[in-house]
């Protein structure tokens, strides 16, 4: 890996102001690492049961929309690998059930010249997932030479172009809203994750029940829940209470 090429294409990301340029960037660096398309995808939870996804895509004209179309995000295997893993996968790496719906997807894959490639995955505090993908439609001898050359890279690329995404987003500035959460609220609230009573919570920081409840139902305001379950999980969710580091 070329420290001084990565210390230049991190200077570049970070004076992306749009998506557009950040596209651009993913494709000098697909065509620069030998791989012939990419894909970055972050997945930004709304709801438990919803999502929006922003995309860079490189990809084949026609194959995101199939893959959408299909659903084959329900079995596919380098999704499965990126939503449980913090590390690379190498697409010849992954051990495929003969006939399984996740071994069609692949199949289906390289019908569009998605033959081989290379996956990174980050996950953030806020929750959402990303996924750089860099791919190749080539012999598997070559597509594994390619790929091991730029591992390395593109474990460091992911990171920055992670960050460089939510940035030119706004996802950041969404965050530090008006849903931030005071201290004490913060506290009422981690408690109540773990499952304590507003009486439990007020001996435990040593304040009344009503203030505790007073907390508890700014946190269900601010966040426009309807009760301190539906506010542990939606704050949760938007990285607003976290465990304790220690």
């Amino acid at each position: 890996m070329d420290l001084q090429l990565m210390e230049v294409l991190t200077q570049r990301l970070a004076a992306s102001t749009t998506l557009d340029d950040l596209r651009a960037l993913c494709r000098e660096e697909c065509a620069r690492l030998g791989f012939h398309s990419f894909v970055y995808a972050l997945r930004v939870p709304t709801q438990f049961t919803e999502a929006r996804v922003i995309m860079l895509d490189g990809y084949p004209e026609g194959w995101v929309k199939r893959y959408f179309e299909a659903a084959h995000f329900e079995a596919d295997p380098v999704m499965a690998h990126c939503a449980s893993h913090i590390v690379p996968l190498r697409w010849s790496d992954l051990s495929l059930e003969p006939g399984s719906h996740a071994e069609r997807v692949m199949h289906e894959a390289a019908t569009f010249g998605l033959r081989d490639g290379l996956t990174m995955p980050v996950h953030s505090p806020q929750g959402e997932l990303g996924i750089l993908s860099f791919s190749l439609d080539s012999s598997p001898d070559e597509a594994r030479a390619v790929c091991g050359r730029a591992i390395a890279h593109v474990h460091l690329l992911a990171s920055y172009l992670h960050e460089a995404v939510c940035r030119v987003s706004g996802l950041r500035q969404h965050n530090a809203s008006e849903t931030d959460l005071s201290a004490r609220e913060s506290e009422c609230l981690r408690w109540a994750a773990d499952g304590k009573t507003s009486g439990e919570i007020a001996q435990l920081l040593s304040v009344s029940e009503s203030t505790v409840n007073f907390h508890l139902n700014n946190t269900m305001q601010k966040l426009d829940v309807i009760n301190r379950q539906h506010a542990v999980a939606k704050a949760a969710m938007q990285g607003l209470i976290r465990p304790k580091p220690f």
